[in-house]
């Protein structure tokens, strides 16, 4: 399957009954479909269901600026979520939902191919890894089929936590982790280029 056959499949979804009567859109995710690094989210909020595009309320500011510390714009990644329908009342996605979008997010994985996966937050750390405790577990490196995977903290906590200028830096950190990877991986292509 290719990237648009997925999408147009997606956007007209039905699985979930209850998603589908309290979201305004399907939100398939945005950036660039060939892009190295996929973000994965936990679920659209209000903006993101109203706007069609993921991470792009106040804690998208957060994660443009996280981008920014490492060079990289939205342009340069892909964004999604854990499911693609923004639940009534921002409660956490059931896991029947988490399910009925499985096949979607692991047939996006095939096709991008990323070098690495990023999940924000628990939700999605647990659908990649099948691991919860971000905190304890962020900034680490895992695998997932292959693919390193890197757990980072939502940026909602940074601004849930009045904006603690450390959690910021410590967040940088996991950012810088996964730069590091996403050079390695370049070097080792221009090495097999000689």
């Amino acid at each position: 399957m290719m990237f648009e056959e997925l999408k147009k499949e997606y956007l007209k979804c039905q699985r979930c009954e209850k998603l589908c009567k309290s979201r305004l859109q399907v939100v398939f995710g945005s950036g660039n479909k060939e892009a190295d690094v996929l973000f994965i989210g936990e679920a659209p909020g209000a903006n993101e269901d109203k706007n069609g595009v993921p991470f792009c309320g106040m804690s998208g500011k957060i994660l443009d600026e996280l981008l920014g510390s490492i060079n990289l714009l939205r342009e340069d990644i892909f964004i999604t979520n854990t499911i693609l329908c923004h639940p009534e009342g921002n409660r956490n996605p059931a896991k029947e939902e988490v399910e009925n979008c499985r096949g979607r997010l692991d047939e996006l994985i095939k096709i991008m191919q990323p070098k690495v996966i990023v999940t924000i937050g628990n939700f999605a750390t647990e659908r990649i890894i099948g691991k919860t405790g971000i905190k304890s577990i962020r900034g680490k490196v895992f695998d997932f089929q292959g693919v390193k995977v890197v757990p980072v903290v939502h940026p909602a906590s940074y601004l849930y936590s009045g904006r603690n200028p450390e959690m910021l830096e410590s967040m940088k950190k996991d950012f810088e982790i996964i730069s590091k990877i996403i050079d390695v991986k370049n070097k080792q292509r221009t090495l097999e280029n000689f």
